[in-house]
């Protein structure tokens, strides 16, 4: 009996753990049975492939109120994702995320990343591999960055998966802003690789912005034109404004600012299209070619500085919508106002039209990208950035055409100027001449019948002094008509005409004159009748009551310039040779013709008697 009952207690204990088991099993299946877990949500990882995208293996539960972590679990809600990127544009929405991963491969350590850094609250759910509780992990940029277990500018989630093991996941994700999550699996050395390339592709644009801002500093220092200093505002703020999209603004400059972090985007974006519209009213001088449309621009620009100032008191879910519209408005308005200034035959706005229609195509698929009207895809991520490197590279170029542009107008307005002014000086030294002809034809035939009527009383008292003043007379105004056409003489020749003067007023004033020089050799270049007119001037006004007279040329030769200086040793009243006079005009007149800019001149009383110097410059 004893044995039946020990047999009998022993059977009831058994039972009563087989059934302990089967209800364990049975809760333990219900529970995974009641998560509603789509096969299509499990991602296999295999041997050859180290990089996985998960959006079309995700399941996606859009909540407007959030429910706790253990009621997402057994909720049934969740709908497959449609998307290779999931983008819901801008939503105050919360979203979690569900999938599974299943290793065949060989390899335990995986990372999952999500790569969009603009994110504010990111929960990661994963079960401990020892106790089996849900842990969770919390990031995004509402908390600092150093909280972060992996440094870097997206979300990494280090994950170990053991071999032929299903594991499942949750994301808890929530944003003010743009609401898309790129997930992906890699493995360490694939991860590394893509940041690699990452991080070349933002050296190289950020490269080039930093050697835009160098090269555009300098030239702003040098030519000093306001157009360089908007454009470097410009180009400085919309470099950080894609620092922030891309995360590095808060991962290098502001870790520990999660609210300014929050708000930059809409303030420094706000600023960023403040000076790139400044430019382009400077860059296409809105204000004369479009003034309806430059008022528009003017709009914007207030409307610009209204979002950094609400980027700081309102919410940023209203502000990034702000910012977007704006970005819009931005792109159509610089569009059309370079067109009109295109159509109305402004010659910058051509190269400003190049310029720019990289960037606002770029500009457009993002907005749009980010109003959820766009899929994300690689094309619609970083379009931006090589669109935008391509525009701030030609607008420097198109800025420095504008600058040679304005310089070949002011070189051609001086040119004609320049040519104006050669026109107005040459009709001054003809009107000049004019006056000087006008009065050589008065004063020659008074000199002429003066003569005659010298050589009328000299044929019967002195014929032999009758036929030299004839003879005189008749070379000196073979030479006169001759040679007083012309722009220059060899002094020789003004020379030979001075002594045949000279001669005449010997015979007629019945005074013994000599013209000698020192150092001349004859073959020097001189305006005609300017010697003659010096010494007709000294023989008038010089040597009245005086039986003899002497006038000599010397030159000086002092580097460049070559100095005549013509001396005679008369005594004038020094009001007599004023340097106004009509003579002096002439002279002054036909070396500027002759030597223009390199001549000068001056006449003086001197030690016994009056001196006149003409200087040449070679």
């Amino acid at each position: 009996m004893n044995n039946l009952r020990e047999i009998s207690l022993l059977n009831k204990k058994i039972l009563n753990n087989m059934t302990k088991f089967f209800i364990t099993l049975l809760l333990f299946n219900l529970s995974i049975f009641s998560e509603s877990i789509n096969p299509r949500s499990i991602t296999f990882i295999n041997e050859k492939t180290e990089e996985y995208q998960l959006g079309l293996a995700v399941e996606i539960l859009r909540e407007s109120k959030s429910s706790t972590f253990e009621q997402v679990k057994l909720s049934d809600k969740f709908e497959e994702s449609k998307q290779l990127i999931p983008n819901y544009g801008f939503t105050k929405d919360v979203f979690w995320v569900r999938f599974i991963l299943e290793n065949h491969s060989n390899k335990n350590e995986w990372y999952l990343f999500l790569s969009y850094p603009l994110l504010d609250k990111v929960e990661f759910y994963e079960k401990d591999k020892f106790t089996k509780n849900w842990k969770v992990q919390k990031v995004g940029d509402s908390y600092p960055f150093d909280k972060r277990e992996f440094d870097d500018r997206g979300f990494v989630f280090p994950v170990n998966l053991e071999k032929n093991k299903k594991y499942i996941y949750y994301f808890k994700i929530e944003s003010e802003g743009t609401m898309q999550f790129p997930i992906f699996v890699y493995s360490p050395k694939k991860f590394l690789v893509h940041r690699e390339k990452e991080e070349f592709a933002f050296g190289s644009y950020y490269g080039i912005l930093f050697v835009l801002v160098v090269y555009n500093l300098i030239l702003l220092f040098m030519l000093k034109d306001i157009g360089y200093l908007y454009y470097l505002l410009y180009v400085i703020n919309y470099g950080a404004s894609q620092s922030i999209l891309n995360g590095l603004a808060f991962q290098y400059l502001w870790p520990n600012l999660p609210y300014w972090a929050n708000i930059s985007l809409p303030c420094l974006g706000g600023f960023a299209l403040f000076w790139g519209i400044q430019f382009t009213r400077n860059f296409l001088n809105t204000k004369k070619n479009t003034p309806l449309l430059d008022k528009f621009l003017i709009v914007l620009m207030v409307l610009m500085i209204l979002l950094m100032i609400s980027s700081f008191v309102f919410s940023y879910y209203l502000n990034i919508y702000f910012l977007a519209s704006l970005v819009i408005s931005f792109a159509i308005a610089i569009f059309s106002v370079s067109i009109v200034c295109w159509d109305r035959g402004y010659k910058p706005a051509r190269y400003f039209i190049i310029a720019w229609v990289s960037l606002l195509f770029g500009v457009g698929i993002f907005s749009f990208k980010g109003l959820g009207i766009l899929p994300t895809n690689l094309f619609t991520e970083y379009g931006l950035q090589v669109g935008s490197a391509v525009e701030m590279c030609l607008l420097s170029l198109g800025l420095a055409y504008k600058i040679n542009l304005i310089n070949l107008e002011k070189s051609k307005a001086e040119r004609r100027a320049s040519k104006y002014l050669e026109e107005s000086q040459e009709a001054k030294l003809v009107s000049a001449r004019m006056e000087v002809e006008l009065l050589k034809s008065n004063i020659h035939p008074h000199f002429l019948l003066n003569s005659i009527n010298a050589t009328i009383v000299w044929l019967d008292e002195d014929p032999a002094n009758a036929k030299k003043l004839l003879t005189a007379l008749s070379e000196e105004l073979h030479y006169i008509l001759k040679l007083s056409n012309k722009k220059t003489i060899f002094i020789s020749e003004e020379i030979s005409i001075c002594k045949r003067y000279l001669e005449i007023m010997s015979l007629r004033k019945d005074v013994k004159f000599s013209f000698k020089t020192e150092g001349i050799s004859g073959k020097e270049l001189i305006p005609p009748i300017a010697l003659h007119t010096l010494v007709e001037n000294g023989v008038t006004h010089g040597y009245p009551g005086r039986k003899s007279g002497e006038f000599i040329l010397r030159k000086k030769t002092e580097g460049k310039k070559t100095r005549y200086i013509l001396f005679n040793d008369g005594l004038p009243v020094e009001s007599s040779r004023e340097s106004s006079g009509t003579g002096i005009k002439y002279i002054k007149s036909r070396l500027e013709e002759a030597f223009s800019g390199r001549w000068e001149f001056y006449s003086k009383s001197a030690k016994n008697g009056w001196e006149s110097c003409i200087t040449i410059q070679t």
